[in-house]
């Protein structure tokens, strides 16, 4: 079972957590979107620290001796889901700041042969 000391610390830890989550979500810091992930995590892990039965029974499950490697297992399990997310919002964002940059070249480009056009007109009728 977990430690009274670690259960306090886990809950003290969790909550938080989840009050920085809130925080940076209220301030517009972090989208909705992207916060669920996180929001999940401190919710099993709130449950994990609040209800050590539950740790337990899973331990169980599978097969794990002791609580704590139970719950770290669990934790880094969830960091490998929170950087994968953060890799697929990176990838996109990547992808698009790629193609903006393109557009923007495009633009740029035409802007400049506009400019050039009305410059050798201007010039004619002088």
């Amino acid at each position: 079972m977990l430690s009274d000391v670690f259960r306090v610390i886990l809950l003290i830890g969790v909550l938080i957590y989840l009050l920085i989550i809130m925080f940076l979500m209220r301030k517009g810091k972090m989208n909705l979107k992207y916060s669920l992930v996180w929001l999940l995590t401190g919710v099993v892990m709130l449950v994990c620290a609040a209800f050590p039965g539950v740790v337990h029974l899973v331990a169980k499950l599978f097969g794990v001796y002791s609580d704590v490697n139970i719950v770290f297992f669990v934790g880094v399990c969830f960091l490998l889901v929170i950087i994968l997310s953060l890799t697929s919002i990176v990838s996109l964002l990547s992808d698009r700041l790629r193609s903006l940059t393109q557009t923007q070249a495009i633009l740029e480009k035409r802007v400049r042969e506009l400019e050039h056009k009305i410059e050798g007109k201007d010039s004619e009728e002088s």
